[in-house]
């Protein structure tokens, strides 16, 4: 499969689109919804720019790479042409009307605007309808991945969920802790070693284990002078999320 037509321009669509290319593979074409950045990555990838629904002649393989609920909807235009999407939680038969071939292929990391990611050591989950083009497709994607990986939906979507939690939630906690210090015109990369040295333990130990903090230590008197200080914020769901995780962590 040297012949890839990408569809979305998106942030997965681009990192893709970006590493196929640096690994010799030719993007014959780029579909988007938005003209701006399709034309953008079409220049980066030395390829096409298409406006209209067209995929090319000589097209090995198709990747969807659009929000999950768009999958449907995109798979419905595209008949006799092998097919993947790239979403961590959506079922590889919403792609079963398109081709004898289909599949997801899904990387376990987060993307970025204006940040190209490097995937080298990226997990990529690969699953397919078939032996033969699951074996194409990690062949095709470990040109950009020394970490392929046969997983299925079930799995996949646990890693997903997992990583929303690990990932996505995480990083909404950052941006309430970097709310709370700006208030007072102090700087989130205080907190910059504290992050660090978490993460780096989380793989050292168990999660589970490394655990401190007032709620680990039911330090009753603690909590209550946080909750005092959220309380004169704006943003009383921030009590809530408080309240919500001390209690869990207690338990």
């Amino acid at each position: 499969m040297k012949n890839v037509y990408i569809i979305g321009s998106g942030k997965i669509g681009c990192n893709i689109a970006i590493a196929l290319n640096k690994s010799n593979i030719n993007i014959l074409g780029i579909h988007s919804r938005n003209q701006k950045t399709g034309n953008k990555l079409a220049n980066k990838v030395n390829s096409i720019y298409f406006e209209k629904f067209i995929i090319p002649e000589k097209t090995d393989l198709v990747i969807i790479c659009v929000p999950d609920d768009e999958i449907k909807n995109i798979a419905k235009k595209i008949k006799n042409t092998a097919i993947i999407h790239t979403a961590g939680c959506s079922d590889i038969t919403l792609l079963k009307n398109c081709s004898n071939n289909y599949g997801v292929v899904w990387p376990i990391q987060t993307f970025l605007d204006n940040k190209k990611a490097n995937l080298e050591n990226v997990p990529i989950c690969i699953e397919a309808n078939n032996t033969i083009f699951e074996e194409k497709l990690k062949s095709l994607f470990s040109n950009i991945s020394n970490n392929t990986m046969s997983i299925n939906l079930k799995q996949r979507q646990l890693i997903h969920l997992s990583a929303v939690f690990s990932c996505n939630f995480s990083n909404y906690l950052y941006s309430i802790a970097e709310e709370i210090l700006s208030k007072d015109n102090l700087d989130f990369s205080l907190l910059k070693p504290l992050i660090l040295e978490t993460t780096n333990n989380a793989f050292k130990f168990r999660p589970k284990n490394n655990q401190t903090g007032p709620a680990r230590r039911k330090d009753l008197g603690t909590i209550k002078k946080h909750l005092d200080l959220l309380s004169l914020n704006e943003k009383k769901e921030y009590l809530k999320i408080y309240n919500l995780i001390t209690n869990n962590i207690i338990k």
